[in-house]
């Protein structure tokens, strides 16, 4: 296959000149864009082409009826914002090797506060991992459909290998989804056409891309339909999608190739449970989990409507965290009526929530909340600008990227 590997290209990292010092390279590196989502030259995309991948997945998740989905090389997790509006999810799982984008991105996760108001009519439970697609872990193991949105790219030749055989070949999913980039739209793009991020290690034309699905469908027994998302401009049709997708349905039942007594590999970050109508089916744990954060969010942000009596019982340690009462929390039935006081206690210390030293309060950072609808999720460093040449973005165009 003739992909297209960096040092065929323009393509960032090559053009590092070895003399340069690293402010230089701070520098060449913050003059960088993303081509495809900033809106460039005459390509524009609306809504930003990420949301359309991560609309156009969660539509294909919908269509086929999937219950548990695994996506693998989430990033910043903004693709969750689209699953969980898919009403068949019972199970979102996340997985990346990045762990401090993970930790910094998992309030995406939480329950918004009118999912509380409009409850799922089925259980939704999200889980975000820290690990390796090139890995299995028993987690995971069982899902009906595993998605890798703009992710394949980012691997060298043999780890591709290694993770079409752990998706396609142990795990297999009765449904894979991947998108991955266009090169044939490239040339469409301000310069000479090159690798839409440094960090790719190969952008395929829809002929390899093509020749790549059907080689998994001969090993592994699949069959695939070939899509795309980002339409090219009237006059230039022939270079097709700005991003590539193929949609893989097992064509064989399923058979999970792994021994999973011994494949305990990623390391949770973090997990959320989402209200919904039915809450009979929820045992007294998954019922605690979510009204207890949902307690702790309604003292913490309500401390000044408080009356007299309560409003001391709150206590603002510093700027940066307030003290809760666990007596406090039992003032509420939705609480009370599941576990006692120190049952309570256990389950906080187990889902690690930090105590006084008395042991009577919980202390809770008053965090910075990620308010973004969908993530940002694409990726901060792209094809670089040509020495001498600038690129103005209107503040329209920030508005659409944000």
């Amino acid at each position: 296959m003739n992909s297209r590997l960096p040092t065929d290209t323009n393509d960032l990292e090559n053009n590092e000149n070895d003399s340069a010092t690293h402010d230089a390279d701070s520098k060449k590196l913050t003059s960088t864009i993303k081509l495809e989502d900033e809106n460039i030259g005459s390509i524009r995309f609306y809504p930003p082409l990420f949301m359309q991948r991560y609309s156009f997945t969660a539509k294909v998740l919908e269509k086929h009826d999937v219950k548990w989905v695994a996506d693998l090389g989430c990033s910043e997790c903004g693709i969750v914002r689209f699953y969980r509006e898919v009403p068949s999810l019972h199970k979102i799982q996340l997985v990346d090797i990045d762990r401090p984008t993970l930790e910094f991105n998992k309030n995406l996760i939480k329950p918004r506060p009118s999912d509380y108001i409009f409850k799922r009519e089925n259980p939704l439970s999200i889980e975000i991992y820290e690990g390796s697609a090139t890995d299995l872990d028993q987690r995971i193991i069982g899902c009906d459909a595993v998605s890798m949105v703009e992710f394949i790219e980012h691997l060298y030749p043999e780890t591709l290998t290694q993770v079409e055989e752990s998706v396609f070949g142990r795990l297999h999913p009765s449904l894979v989804v991947v998108t991955t980039p266009n090169y044939e739209f490239n040339s469409l793009f301000p310069g000479e056409p090159r690798f839409r991020h440094y960090d790719h290690k190969f952008e395929w034309t829809r002929s390899e891309f093509q020749k790549w699905g059907q080689d998994i469908c001969d090993r592994y027994r699949y069959t695939v339909e070939f899509s795309g998302i980002g339409d090219p401009p009237t006059e230039s049709q022939h270079v097709g999608y700005c991003s590539q997708a193929a949609i893989f349905t097992s064509s064989s039942p399923r058979k999970i190739n792994v021994d999973i007594d011994h494949c305990h590999h990623y390391s949770l970050v973090a997990e959320s449970t989402f209200p919904h109508k039915d809450k009979a089916k929820l045992s007294s744990d998954e019922i605690l989990k979510l009204e207890v954060p949902y307690t702790i969010n309604l003292l913490k942000n309500g401390r000044s409507l408080m009356d007299a009596d309560h409003s001391s019982e709150v206590e603002d340690e510093d700027e940066d965290q307030v003290l809760i009462p666990i007596s406090r929390l039992m003032n509420f039935s939705t609480i009370s009526k599941i576990v006692d006081e120190d049952s309570l206690r256990k389950f906080l210390v187990e889902n690690g929530y930090q105590f006084t030293g008395d042991q009577s309060k919980i202390i809770i950072p008053l965090e910075v909340e990620w308010n973004d609808m969908y993530g940002s999720d694409y990726e901060d460093f792209e094809t670089e600008i040509p020495a001498g040449q600038t690129i103005s973005i209107s503040t329209n165009d920030a508005q659409e990227l944000e």
